[in-house]
């Protein structure tokens, strides 16, 4: 009887010692869920905005490109244009 009541004693404060680590659990998650929610949506916004200074940064370079092969053309300059990547020579 006495192995018994140990038993149980002891699986009821196994018992407790989880529930009081998942409670701890569960509010730190409270506190730190709704700040990691406004990050998130920061960081969406962020991105976006990149994405949109991407994309005219693409079509400046696109239009330096087009003014650049006008004028080589234009003044007959002998050009050929580099291989892509990196060119020791």
């Amino acid at each position: 009887m006495v192995m018994t009541d140990a038993r149980f004693q002891r699986m009821a404060l196994e018992y407790e010692a989880l529930r009081s680590t998942q409670d701890k659990i569960m509010d730190g998650l409270d506190q730190v869920l709704p700040n990691m929610v406004t990050a998130i949506e920061q960081n969406r916004v962020a991105i976006e905005q990149n994405r949109a200074a991407i994309e005219q940064n693409r079509a400046a370079i696109a239009e330096a490109n087009h003014k650049l092969d006008a004028l080589i053309e234009h003044w007959d300059v002998k050009y050929e244009k580099p291989p892509m990547g990196f060119n020791p020579e």
